[in-house]
């Protein structure tokens, strides 16, 4: 596999965020959930990374701290 230029990289997250890099981090990976419809119209999700592999735990780590500032986000709400 060939590398990924990283500043190309960092322009896709700039173009598809509202939220971009802080000036100066240069992006080695991204893993993107996508949601999307079908030729039916149906909704769809599919995932898709680019950069360096995720090994299973960093993943696995950076889902489960996601998870969980979800279920605070969402508690908030209740309270």
């Amino acid at each position: 596999m060939s590398p990924i230029d990283s500043s190309a990289l960092a322009q896709h997250i700039a173009a598809m965020s509202d939220e971009p890099l802080v000036e100066g981090d240069v992006p080695a990976s991204v893993w993107m959930l996508v949601k999307s419809r079908d030729a039916e119209g149906d909704i769809v999700w599919g995932v898709r990374n680019a950069g360096e592999p995720f090994t299973s735990e960093e993943l696995l780590g950076a889902l489960s701290g996601f998870v969980e500032s979800l279920k605070r986000d969402l508690a908030s709400d209740w309270e």
